[in-house]
């Protein structure tokens, strides 16, 4: 069951492409990503601590990976910029280690640092994975509460037209968030 979650997970994130998410600069692996990385977060040593979360200098356990991500994290926090993609990797490092609390956290984080940055885009993004993952922890009222977050910021005039039709495409499909039973 776990597999066809996580399995499922990864298929939503392969529909945001980053392009369509008003993002450049990216690798080719991150050109599809949930989140995407912000504005001049990849430097060279977030990028360096993000390859070693991702397992690209040899195999790293889940703990390892979230070292890495974490260390991307406080890197680009410390840089001036909004910590997205090391954010997210993280958040998928817990999910994918089915810790799904943790990873529920870090979403939250991604989206209270991004509304303190002004990013609507991945503060909605954030608070719809967040959704989406306490759906799967079978936390209704979160899931609720962080869909209610998402659709009041949906309205707003400054969120972007391809942010505003992807996530509400997004909350438009039934099953897309869904509290496990």
């Amino acid at each position: 069951m776990k597999t066809r979650i996580a399995v499922a997970f990864l298929s939503v994130l392969a529909c945001v492409p980053v392009i369509v998410l008003g993002q450049s600069g990216s690798t080719d692996r991150d050109q599809i990503s949930g989140i995407p990385a912000s504005e001049g977060e990849l430097t060279p040593a977030v990028r360096a601590r993000i390859e070693r979360g991702d397992g690209r200098n040899g195999s790293v356990t889940f703990a390892q990976a979230a070292e890495q991500y974490v260390a991307a994290a406080d890197i680009a926090r410390q840089e001036g910029h909004l910590p997205s993609l090391s954010m997210w990797r993280l958040a998928n490092t817990w999910f994918h280690d089915g810790q799904l609390n943790r990873a529920a956290r870090v979403l939250d984080q991604l989206a209270n640092e991004a509304a303190r940055a002004g990013d609507l885009p991945v503060q909605a993004l954030a608070l719809y994975y967040a959704a989406w993952v306490n759906g799967q922890a079978g936390r209704g009222a979160d899931m609720s509460d962080r869909l209610k977050q998402v659709q009041t910021l949906l309205r707003s005039p400054y969120m972007p037209v391809g942010i505003r039709t992807h996530v509400g495409d997004l909350l438009s499909t039934p099953s897309s968030v869904a509290r496990k039973p």
